[in-house]
């Protein structure tokens, strides 16, 4: 980077991205660490302005006297264009709530911009705009009767704003941004509804209208008023209104007033100069109204969610065109294309497509297979399908559970018996491994083994035979083994838990099933594939509507697959034709469904009761845990405890 005037409006503007996160010694300490321009006159007014607008919000001790100091050397003309000084002098006695002096630093702003001769060409009418903007925000009324507390923001805002911002900003798909950003918007506003209305060429296209409760506004076009809108978007600045005070000034309020809107908020979403649509939130209770702090806050978070929903989209074109490449390479190869199934694994996701290849290099072998892999990711059927394809597919496949048998029954179950080994044992008995002669057995959770069970394991993996509990002569067998476990072997030799020279006798060939959080784009085919297998002969398979399908891919799916399938066979229950967001069960929306054993008489007060007592007692007696699993905050689910008397 060069060490002249664009070059440190580039620096400006990665310390403007780190100051809107909060960083504000960061973004101080980039600006002063910076490569410098010869002189220090050649430093643009722009740097020292924003650098006072960071020491003003960061607000420690000392730096409003540093801020205004840094400032009035501007004003002075000591960094040349003294005006903007003047003017940032201006917002800064307004924040500080001495209206008066505001007015007149605003008027020498205004006179000493008519004079300047540095304002490059073409600029002076929206600079002339910009101006007269400010002179009308000081001539408000409410300007002089806001008191100075109001206009400043207070720590718990500033942290709950950064704490959004790093929740957005680990957010890469666009429909879950905007999902996140109306539900924060409306706690952050106090209001009853929101709405992201998204510009796509001369048109508005509503991506999301929810209300409080997350229930979906029905026709939402009728609902909000664009005329406010389209001057949000032209004017590119936000709209606070509250009815009963602005009744006479805007031609929207009518309409408003007969949808029951009593304060609105319409706020664009702008990026990089282009607004990429609005944020409109509206409150129906009268005696709702925005405070300056309010709006300035939903402001800073506008601007966030304009960011974050512009990176979202740039990662989604990406991964997109990343994909088509991919495929464009696999047909000028000849390969096959992307697989949606493998047998009874379904997925197109990268990590699935990644474990189709293992498979196809796996199941011609008859070497032995370690599955690793969490609870409910399918282990078993993988294992199944390894036999089954392969070359032992036409013999047995035996399949036991390690972890669901203490140690002596686990031993006879393997290995088998003789008469009289031990009380009851009245006959000879062969083990699975005998059963599995020719085909495959199956060892799950084969990390919860005693260390006596290993050993046993171990002498039968070397020897290739198996002796019975009470018997003296082994049997000699003939068994490929596929084991499974979701522990973390490696780390179990580590601790001496597991035997180092079985691992290696069981890990010849490995497969590890990815979890289904981390392959949440193939949880809409899973549900369809899911809907078809379980829907009871004669029933239509229901139709799963967008929202539902959203809310399910942001689920974490603790359970993996297995979860999944016992939430889908429940909706499949309730037999409905379309399967909508009430539908959900408790863990998955946070509240109960539609078709709930609570009996009609019921209140909401009691239904409300019901499900945040479940979700605290599901979650081990964690309220934060409890608040993630009904979807909202922490000190909403206090508040809500609280005013419900909810023992927890």
């Amino acid at each position: 980077m060069t060490a002249d005037g664009s070059a440190w409006l580039v620096l400006v503007e990665e310390a403007c991205a780190l100051a809107l996160h909060g960083r504000f010694d960061e973004s101080l300490r980039l600006i002063d660490e910076g490569p410098k321009p010869p002189g220090a006159d050649g430093i643009p007014p722009t740097v020292h302005l924003f650098r006072a607008r960071v020491l003003i919000a960061r607000r420690e001790p000392h730096d409003l006297l540093l801020a205004r100091q840094l400032l009035e050397d501007v004003r002075r003309g000591l960094y040349g264009s003294g005006w903007r000084g003047m003017l940032a002098l201006a917002r800064l006695d307004l924040h500080e709530g001495r209206v008066t002096e505001a007015a007149a630093r605003l008027k020498e702003a205004i006179d000493g911009f008519r004079a300047s001769t540095d304002i490059p060409p073409g600029a002076a009418s929206p600079l002339a705009r910009m101006l007269v903007d400010e002179a009308d925000a000081l001539r408000r009324p409410r300007a002089k009767t806001v008191a100075t507390r109001e206009l400043v923001l207070d720590p718990a805002s500033l942290l709950r704003l950064v704490e959004l911002g790093k929740v957005l900003a680990d957010e890469t798909d666009p429909a879950q941004v905007l999902r996140i950003v109306l539900h924060e918007a409306i706690e952050l506003s106090g209001t009853d509804r929101g709405f992201v209305v998204l510009v796509s060429g001369e048109s508005l296209e509503f991506a999301i209208a929810e209300n409080l409760d997350w229930s979906e506004v029905e026709q939402p076009a009728f609902e909000v008023s664009k005329t406010l809108i389209r001057k949000a978007i032209e004017d590119a600045k936000p709209i606070f209104l509250r009815l009963a005070d602005d009744a006479d000034e805007h031609e929207a309020a009518r309409s408003l007033a007969e949808i029951g809107a009593h304060s609105v908020a319409c706020v664009p979403l702008v990026r990089s100069g282009n607004a990429l649509g609005v944020l409109y939130l509206d409150g129906r209770d009268p005696a709702h109204v925005f405070t300056p702090a309010q709006e300035r806050l939903i402001e800073l978070f506008a601007s966030q969610a304009a960011s974050a929903l512009e990176n979202a989209r740039a990662h989604r074109a990406k991964s997109q065109a990343l994909a088509a490449a991919e495929a464009t390479i696999r047909r000028q190869r000849g390969e096959a294309e992307r697989r949606e199934h493998y047998d009874e694994l379904v997925g197109a996701s990268d990590e699935m497509q990644e474990l189709y290849r293992k498979l196809d290099l796996i199941v011609p072998t008859e070497a032995p297979v370690l599955i690793l892999g969490e609870t409910g990711t399918g282990k078993e059927l993988a294992a199944r399908i390894i036999h089954n394809a392969g070359p032992r597919g036409s013999r047995a496949f035996i399949a036991a559970n390690c972890a669901s048998m203490a140690e002596s029954l686990l031993e006879t179950e393997l290995f088998g018996h003789e008469r009289g080994a031990f009380t009851g044992a009245d006959r000879p008995r062969p083990g699975l491994f005998e059963h599995a002669h020719g085909g495959t057995i199956f060892l799950d959770e084969v990390g919860d083994m005693s260390p006596r069970m290993q050993a046993d394991l171990l002498r039968v993996l070397q020897s290739g035979e198996v002796r019975r509990v009470g018997g003296r002569d082994a049997k000699r067998v003939d068994v490929r083994v596929i084991a499974a476990t979701h522990r973390d072997l490696e780390q179990m030799i580590r601790r001496g838990d597991f035997r180092h020279d079985l691992y290696f006798r069981l890990n010849v060939l490995s497969l590890r099933l990815p979890a289904l959080r981390d392959r949440s784009s193939d949880i809409p085919l899973l549900v369809r594939e899911l809907l078809v297998r379980f829907a009871p002969a004669g029933q239509p398979v229901p139709v799963v509507s967008e929202r539902v399908m959203r809310r399910l891919a942001s689920h974490p799916w603790t359970g993996n697959v297995r979860e999944l399938e016992n939430v889908v066979r429940r909706l499949l229950v309730l037999g409905v034709e379309t399967i909508e967001v009430e539908h959900l069960p408790a863990e998955i929306f946070g509240r109960r469904p539609a078709h709930s054993p609570l009996n009609s008489a019921s209140t909401l007060r009691r239904v409300e009761a019901e499900a945040i007592r479940r979700a605290v007692e599901d979650a081990g007696g964690s309220r934060t845990e409890a608040a993630r699993r009904l979807g909202i905050d922490r000190k909403t689910l206090y508040l809500k405890l609280k005013r419900l008397d909810v023992e927890s």
